[in-house]
């Protein structure tokens, strides 16, 4: 009798349980927001940081709404949001491609890996002008340095998911006589899919900045190039404005990505969730 009744409460608590861990990453957000909040009223009011520097909450809010209905700036955002999400598959492809090469071939690894990992030390933002150069100001001198700035962490982490393929798996397929393709699809590319899934959420966020520094250094349109006039006018209300609707655009990019990475990898959140709940 005893064992059903503490049964029958877990049961009850289970859902409790449930509520409380989905509502504590918002609330403790909402907490965190308030308190940066408050900071910077107290900042303002305070003059610790002059207003030209930092805004009135209020300013920003008012810039921020304003900004919206104003018609030019759709035609900014659609030009930055094309760049983003053209440089970002081109990166994902790109760096899936050569980090299935690495991950497969040991040679092709020690000859080109040095190469790679030289590049991606280097500055991209050394690279804008040489872009802006061969390309033009126009949208593909943007694609391309958000493309240079996006396809490592994909490159990374996929040759590092495909190099910790359990070899007793593969042999065990290659037993059952599968195919290379089979082999490699079916059981690497799968075992990999968690790790490669976190180099496309650290891409699409290097995509963005790619292409915003891109506009920085030449651009007719753009969210960037918005946010340079807008510094060189001193309406810094508006550069706050911009800056978080960029911002905004990060949070929804890498909420379609993780909602993408739940649906496609569904093992791996089934099996996060199952630890959860023990």
């Amino acid at each position: 009798m005893t064992t059903d009744v503490l049964e029958t409460e877990a049961l009850v608590e289970a859902p409790q349980r449930r509520l409380r861990r989905r509502l504590r990453g918002p609330l403790g957000a909402l907490v965190i927001f308030l308190i940066l909040l408050g900071v910077w009223i107290w900042a303002v009011e305070t003059e610790v940081v002059h207003r030209v520097i930092l805004p009135a909450p209020g300013e920003v809010a008012t810039a921020f709404f304003v900004t919206f209905t104003e018609a030019f700036f759709y035609e900014h955002l659609w030009v930055t949001v094309q760049e983003v999400l053209i440089g970002f598959v081109i990166g994902v492809v790109l760096g899936f491609s050569l980090g299935a090469l690495f991950g497969v071939s040991s040679f092709a690894r020690e000859v080109s890996y040095p190469f790679i990992v030289a590049f991606q030390g280097l500055p991209k933002i050394v690279l804008a002008p040489v872009f802006i150069t061969a390309f033009g100001f126009g949208m593909m001198s943007k694609v391309v340095m958000a493309v240079a700035i996006s396809f490592f962490p994909v490159l990374i982490n996929t040759m590092s998911g495909l190099m910790t393929v359990d070899e007793e798996a593969v042999r065990l397929m290659r037993s059952l006589t599968a195919s290379r393709k089979d082999v490699f699809f079916k059981l690497s590319v799968m075992h990999a899919m968690p790790s490669i899934f976190a180099g496309v959420k650290t891409s699409l966020t290097l995509a963005l900045i790619g292409a915003i520094v891109g506009e920085f250094v030449g651009a007719r349109a753009g969210l960037g190039f918005l946010l340079h006039s807008y510094s060189y006018q001193l309406q810094v209300d508006r550069v706050w404005a911009i800056t978080m609707i960029l911002g905004l655009i990060g949070i929804i990019l890498y909420v379609v990505i993780e909602w993408a990475d739940r649906r496609i990898v569904f093992w791996s959140s089934q099996g996060a969730a199952t630890e959860a709940t023990m």
